[in-house]
């Protein structure tokens, strides 16, 4: 009786264990809380416009929009490593001590392109404004990093 009971516990533990939460493309408010945002907005000529969101529950989400290689929606389904290793890029560095804007204090050509990040670490959140002029080091490599989540994998079709 009790290997009886002891096999069925382990393989209902198994079975939970191997559990994948399914992401939710299209209502992404069942993903749990955004951790992540970027959006690169337009400029007067052919910049790339799409943003990235990155969930609690891993699912990446692109949707470009125009000018990008591929317009449309794609998302990929993050690991926890992935994810783990986003939080410590941003955990690390700077980004709470950084400005809101960059130029902090200066008109920028209105043709440049702007990169809004945004952050949630669990306990604070920030957004920052890149207008692509006078940008720190820092924050530059950390819009590389979000960047690198959608060329570094293959992604699927929204409509999947």
């Amino acid at each position: 009786m009790n290997r009886t009971l002891f096999l069925f516990l382990f393989a209902l533990f198994i079975v939970s264990a191997c559990k994948t939460i399914k992401p939710d493309v299209k209502h992404p408010e069942n993903n749990g809380t955004l951790i992540l945002s970027m959006e690169r907005t337009p400029c007067f000529g052919r910049c790339p416009i799409y943003d990235i969101k990155l969930y609690e529950n891993g699912l990446l989400v692109y949707n470009a929009k125009k000018f990008a290689d591929t317009a449309g929606c794609f998302y990929r389904v993050l690991s926890k490593q992935e994810i783990n290793a986003v939080k410590e890029k941003f955990n690390n560095s700077v980004f709470f001590q950084l400005a809101n804007q960059y130029p902090e204090d200066k008109r920028t050509p209105t043709d440049l392109p702007s990169c809004i990040l945004f952050y949630n670490n669990g306990t604070a959140q920030k957004t920052i404004t890149d207008k692509r002029w006078e940008t720190p080091e820092t924050l530059t490599t950390l819009e590389k990093t979000v960047d690198s989540l959608v060329t570094s994998k293959i992604l699927q079709f929204c409509d999947n």
